[in-house]
């Protein structure tokens, strides 16, 4: 009481961390899921973890907690990080960032007044290397909650772990037994409108096979799908069969990228679909 929460936003998933963690310095995908499993982070079947399937229940209760509404389940997007690569890092750290697995609830906000519909999804995200979130490591958890009057508030620990699981499992089990667990462990309700065609400003990966014509094409397809172009990167193409190309947008709605990567796709200069992924542009979580 007393307060208003404008956007929860975390690291809710250790398995994932530890492994974008283990990419950014180097190592291919394949080879740090099998890390992951031998460490006994991840499952034989990865999938609730890599798929972003674990991050996107926990959002969902994290939203029922911060805004009293229920958001099913099956409505939040939801991206994994099964197509993140190496380059990916790449371009992040040319942009000063880093890459987290990131589930976010948000109220959405035209002017700053975050009265607005409530945006839930979870997805990679380019985080600066400034922000409170790029700091959790390892198989490291972090939350970031956003509120009207306490402004930003972090909450970490690890994510991940035989001891760390056991821990959180066990203390659940005696709050049952001495009957010390919150008999209404969600505090109020609220019918605030559901979003979830959430607005952020994209990264986009363009794999593609060289040609002339290229960049332009693209510009032609964001501007179909009213899609602003905020820049363009690209390293040197070493191979022209096989080369990327990065196009940052202004902030637009996740359905019109999802439409523009789809178009892209169909290109012939393509060679697979795009990647792309929200970016953090807000100076308000940036710490020293």
């Amino acid at each position: 009481t007393g307060d208003i929460i404008n956007e929860v936003m975390g690291i809710c998933n250790g398995t994932t961390n530890f492994m974008l963690g283990k990419m950014e310095a180097g190592a291919d995908y394949d080879e740090v899921l099998k890390e992951a499993q031998d460490l006994g982070f991840a499952e034989a079947d990865p999938s609730a973890d890599v798929d972003g399937y674990d991050v996107r229940a926990k959002i969902a209760i994290l939203a029922k907690l911060a805004f009293g509404t229920t958001v099913p389940v099956d409505t939040i997007p939801c991206m994994g990080i099964t197509n993140i690569s190496v380059i990916d890092f790449a371009y992040a750290k040319s942009m000063g960032c880093t890459i987290k697995l990131v589930g976010t609830a948000v109220r959405q906000s035209q002017f700053g007044e975050h009265d607005g519909a409530l945006s839930v999804y979870v997805s990679p995200k380019l985080v600066p290397n400034t922000h409170l979130l790029a700091s959790a490591t390892g198989c490291g958890n972090a939350v970031a909650i956003d509120s009207a009057n306490l402004g930003i508030a972090s909450y970490t620990g690890p994510g991940a772990g035989r001891y760390a699981t056991a821990n959180s499992i066990v203390a659940d089990i005696l709050r049952v037994a001495n009957n010390t667990s919150t008999a209404s462990p969600f505090p109020f309700s609220s019918n605030i409108e559901i979003d979830n065609d959430y607005v952020s400003a994209f990264y986009i990966r363009i794999s593609f096979q060289d040609g002339l014509g290229i960049i332009r094409r693209i510009g032609e397809l964001s501007e179909s799908q009213e899609v602003s172009i905020h820049s363009i990167l690209q390293q040197p193409i070493t191979d022209r069969m096989a080369a990327d190309t990065v196009v940052t947008t202004e902030a637009c709605k996740y359905s019109q990228v999802k439409a523009l990567c789809e178009l892209i796709e169909k290109e012939d200069f393509a060679l697979c679909a795009p990647v792309f992924m929200p970016m953090f542009t807000g100076s308000e979580y940036f710490c020293a």
